[in-house]
């Protein structure tokens, strides 16, 4: 089935559609199992969702959380990593547990068996009922980068240049980024719904190339061109280029 394609004025709309998923998904599934990711693509969609929460419009306390993905070398305390990130801009405000949510640890001693332990949370759970995705400008999701098989679970993955040089803007000083550890392509076609959220001038050739381009894992974002439920929430900057 062809992604949905929802083009909304601004980054503040696009946020507000992204969160409206969110909060119906939980309103017909309070036990949602949610993979969400950290940056700044999906601040505007944590604000919106922390003022559901303050508002009591919607409640979190029954749901699942899984983590994106995560920089090797890196721990929940290091300022600049993805749980950093995600714990300041969304699950501290809401008052989380940490039983809620399987996070990848980028410090953990075995990759391998790290990844092994997402793999079974996410299984234990039942799936993906969620996916939250941003693109790269090279078209990785998550980290998955080019040229990574389509049938992959939680892996570790070798960053791209690009990856390397966009990723700084996380961090107040120069940072070493060699390698990712990330939930799978696989993981991306077996959840019941794929978002991809986009914004800005800079994404619209890649929101262009993830629509047109034959299915190709030189081009991740391609493959949700095969899923079975995606959408693509973008701006009108970041759709800008779509017929």
């Amino acid at each position: 089935m062809p992604p949905k394609i929802s083009i909304y004025n601004d980054y503040t709309t696009l946020s507000q559609a992204a969160a409206n998923q969110v909060i119906a998904l939980l309103r017909q599934k309070p036990t949602a199992v949610i993979c969400l990711p950290s940056g700044s693509t999906p601040l505007g969609l944590f604000q919106e969702l922390v003022a559901a929460h303050i508002s009591g419009e919607t409640d979190f306390t029954k749901c699942t959380f899984i983590g994106l993905d995560e920089w090797i070398g890196l721990g929940a305390n290091d300022d600049g990593s993805c749980r950093d990130l995600l714990d300041k801009d969304f699950l501290l405000p809401i008052g989380f547990r940490e039983d809620q949510i399987t996070f990848f640890d980028g410090l953990a001693k075995d990759p391998q068996t790290e990844c092994e332990r997402v793999n079974d949370a996410i299984a234990k759970a039942g799936g993906l009922d969620l996916i939250i995705l941003g693109v790269g400008m090279n078209g990785h999701l998550a980290l998955n980068e080019p040229g990574t098989a389509f049938d992959t679970y939680a892996h570790v993955s070798e960053l791209d240049t690009i990856t390397k040089e966009v990723g700084q803007k996380y961090f107040n000083q120069a940072t070493e980024l060699k390698l990712g550890i990330t939930v799978g392509i696989r993981h991306i076609l077996e959840a019941k719904k794929a978002i991809l959220i986009a914004s800005g001038k800079a994404k619209a050739p890649v929101i262009q190339r993830a629509l047109s381009l034959p299915v190709t894992t030189d081009f991740p974002a391609s493959i949700l061109q095969e899923h079975s439920d995606s959408e693509f929430i973008l701006d009108k900057e970041a759709g800008e280029l779509l017929q």
